[in-house]
């Protein structure tokens, strides 16, 4: 059972994840080497990219398990997304933020009214800013990249990425697919499927 999505998870979104977590680095160190716009803009656009294609490889977990499991995708980011929680922290909206980011990457925008963002310009790599965001979620300064709800809101991606990963491991699990032994780090934070009991429903 969802064999087609656990191959995915583990052979394309972990990797697309590593790729996008070494782009945000490599940002991170051009804004370091020369804070100026113009030296790390460059940086800040391939971080952009793998954000993109990660968002695109994690929501293309939904299509298969949809298809595994004979239902709808948005059935299963909803059966996700309270299944999205790290050191028992939930972190709302996550899935839908990455499902955005993944349409606005296709289609530009504007975004039907179901999404979170309007468009492709709601994703910047950007400075976080002071009190953007939950305490300890992402970098803690200069730029990386945010996505900026329809409410104004401003989320930072590397956030979103590990929560929502996190909440299709305990997905998958739960489902009955066997997954490997050990955990994977995605951002720097574990996301192995944790022990049901500890899931908590918070929020950041």
């Amino acid at each position: 059972m969802l064999k087609n999505a656990l191959n995915h998870l583990l052979t394309n979104v972990i990797p697309a994840a590593e790729d996008y977590a070494r782009a945000e680095t490599e940002l991170s160190a051009a804004f370091d080497e020369n804070a100026d716009p113009s030296h790390w803009e460059m940086a800040g656009q391939h971080a952009k990219r793998r954000a993109a294609e990660v968002a695109l490889a994690i929501d293309g977990l939904a299509d298969r398990a949809a298809n595994d499991l004979g239902i709808a995708p948005d059935d299963a980011r909803n059966a996700v997304a309270p299944l999205c929680v790290i050191d028992g922290t939930g972190r709302p909206g996550s899935v839908e933020r990455v499902c955005a980011v993944a349409n606005a990457y296709k289609h530009s925008g504007p975004l039907r009214g179901k999404h979170p963002i309007a468009s492709e310009s709601d994703i910047l790599a950007a400075g976080a800013g002071f009190g953007i965001d939950g305490y300890g979620v992402g970098k803690r300064g200069g730029v990386e990249v945010l996505v900026t709800e329809r409410d104004g809101t401003v989320r930072k991606f590397l956030g979103d990425v590990p929560w929502v990963i996190a909440g299709w491991f305990q997905f998958l699990a739960g489902q009955g697919a066997v997954l490997p032994p050990g955990e994977h780090r995605v951002c720097g934070l574990c996301v192995k499927a944790a022990d049901p009991a500890s899931i908590v429903n918070g929020s950041l």
